[in-house]
């Protein structure tokens, strides 16, 4: 059959559509790159906030006038499927995020053999990044969260499946592998022995060739029984030194209203050792702000660590009540509020992160083009994965020597000198 895919939301989701996508290629399907024309569309949607969920179900109307048959998969099924409604859901099949595997048969197969291949087939961007799914759920009871609820309890992939999929990425060409789940560090909780995320992560180095791995969200009551360890691992130089370690609030009241499960001293506590233990390290962290309760002084302490910590990259998102999760039976903060309080913070990190950078003006340093950007520029990632804009465009996957020569709050500027390796 000729199929659309469009996947949406974090890199779990995106790493999943990808593996949707190979698994239709393997059965004798042929992806297009449209959706005009298709005889299916599959959509793997988002749903982490309200916003988001809205925008899902416009995209499935939308791309359900231009296919005879619809397949949503993703966050929004099964807890949300209430919301497809018209004509368009008799021709639309609701496939849970566990059961994506039987998507391609869903379709039907042809043994590999396409009769009539389209004229138009897939023509998919280069990239040499691709992701991982190194578990399903998590163990965490966080008060505002759909993902959670959305995907259930922990599931972890056996850490040899993880290595195969690992190589068969580096074989699809990939210097970039991005282990991703709801929380990285609960992997391996479920599993028989006492194998961590530490553990993983070492094991796949072996594997990795010319690839580096970017270690995807972690949350600190998870990574807090090794933070030690892991520090000493990001060292090692297997993995980015990166760390995406969300800590929501600046204020302990509202993160135990959120049942966050840490503090914001262990927060504080685990950056002050990843950072003695590589010092370069390029911390991102998330917050969220307006939750039901927040008071001026909880604002503030947030405002607070943020400016405290100086983390390279601050996600910050304004609370957003989903369906079924403790939070959304709360007293909402006035709207007007939550927004002020939302610039004022983005404007804070927006400061902060801008003189975290520019400390970088005037290195060099080796780095990875991942991407290209408009205009014929280029980003390439330095080994702690701050990105750095080039003006010109080195092929992709190609390890050069950049000169750092601006900064912006989210990237810094350069230009590249002479390559020091070529990746593909």
């Amino acid at each position: 059959m000729r199929v659309y895919l469009e996947a949406f939301g974090c890199a779990q989701n995106r790493g999943e559509g990808s593996a949707i996508a190979r698994e239709l290629e393997a059965h004798g399907h042929v992806l297009l790159g449209a959706p005009e024309g298709s005889e299916a569309i599959v959509l793997v949607t988002c749903g982490v906030i309200g916003p988001t969920e809205t925008r899902m179900v416009q995209r499935w109307r939308t791309l359900a006038e231009l296919s005879p048959r619809v397949i949503v998969t993703g966050c929004l099924v099964p807890l949300r499927t209430g919301l497809f409604g018209g004509d368009a859901r008799a021709r639309t099949t609701f496939v849970p995020i566990r059961e994506q595997s039987g998507i391609p048969q869903l379709l039907g197969t042809t043994g590999g053999a396409v009769a009539s291949p389209p004229t138009e087939p897939r023509r998919p961007a280069p990239t040499v990044s691709e992701e991982v799914v190194i578990a399903q759920g998590c163990t965490s009871a966080c008060s505002y969260c759909y993902s959670r609820l959305a995907r259930g309890r922990l599931e972890s992939v056996a850490p040899g499946t993880i290595g195969e999929r690992v190589r068969a990425a580096v074989r699809r060409g990939a210097v970039e592998v991005r282990l991703t789940g709801l929380d990285t560090a609960v992997w391996g909780v479920d599993l028989p022995g006492e194998r961590r995320l530490p553990d993983l992560v070492e094991s796949l180095s072996g594997d990795l060739g010319p690839a580096r791995l970017r270690v995807g969200m972690m949350s600190p009551q998870s990574v807090a029984p090794f933070v030690e360890r892991y520090a000493s691992v990001l060292a090692g130089g297997a993995a980015y030194r990166f760390v995406h370690l969300p800590v929501q609030s600046g204020s302990d009241s509202i993160l135990e209203a959120m049942h966050r499960g840490h503090s914001v001293e262990t927060f504080r506590r685990q950056v002050a050792v990843l950072r003695r233990a590589v010092p370069d390290v390029h911390l991102a962290t998330d917050v969220i702000v307006g939750y039901p309760g927040e008071t001026d002084d909880d604002a503030r302490a947030t405002e607070e660590l943020v400016e405290e910590v100086g983390a390279e990259t601050v996600n910050v998102t304004r609370f957003s009540p989903r369906p079924g999760t403790p939070a959304a039976r709360l007293p909402p903060l006035r709207p007007r509020l939550a927004r002020e309080r939302s610039r004022r913070l983005a404007a804070l990190r927006r400061r902060v992160a801008r003189g975290r950078l520019e400390r970088w003006i005037g290195e060099h340093r080796p780095a990875q083009v991942l991407e290209y950007g408009p205009g014929g520029s280029s980003v390439a990632r330095l080994d702690n994965y701050l990105p750095v804009v080039l003006a010109t465009r080195p092929p992709l996957g190609t390890r050069v020597e950049v000169t750092v020569d601006g900064a912006r709050s989210t990237y810094l500027l350069g230009r590249t000198e002479a390559p020091v390796v070529a990746g593909v």
